[in-house]
């Protein structure tokens, strides 16, 4: 939908699992309203009122009003953002999810390379991208 602005991700580009979310939502966002973004950019992480260990814990999101969602609450705005999937982000965002959701979204983020079909860990030094070698996560 063109004329209207875009909800913009705030993701660590040099992460493994960031980029494999990123292609599975990707698909969805048939009115082209995401702008993923690499925090690990100066330029895009100065865009952001958030500390780079703030970024790091969980998904960020600026919605096209300038309202920040983190973690489980930044994933209900996206969601509602792509017309095929606005059914789950309403679902995921009513009362029925209020407790749950937040706590299913740590659960995920902590056991997120586990997941059947996720990428390996990455490393937590400056080589993020490098997955971490076997054993450790």
């Amino acid at each position: 939908m063109p004329g209207h602005k875009k909800y913009e991700v705030f993701m660590d580009g040099g992460c493994a699992f960031c980029q494999w979310a990123r292609a599975r939502i990707e698909p969805f966002d048939t009115d082209e309203r995401l702008n993923f973004l690499d925090y690990n950019d100066p330029s895009v992480a100065g865009q952001a009122p958030l500390s780079r260990e703030e970024l790091d814990r969980e998904i960020h999101v600026r919605a096209p009003d300038g309202a920040w969602h983190a973690g489980f609450a930044a994933w209900v705005v996206l969601l509602r953002a792509m017309p095929f999937l606005k059914w789950l982000g309403a679902l995921l965002g009513s009362s029925l999810f209020r407790n749950s959701g937040p706590r299913l979204y740590r659960w995920v983020a902590r056991n997120r390379h586990r997941l059947p079909g996720s990428p390996p860990a990455c490393r937590t030094d400056t080589s993020r991208a490098t997955p971490a070698p076997p054993g450790r996560a």
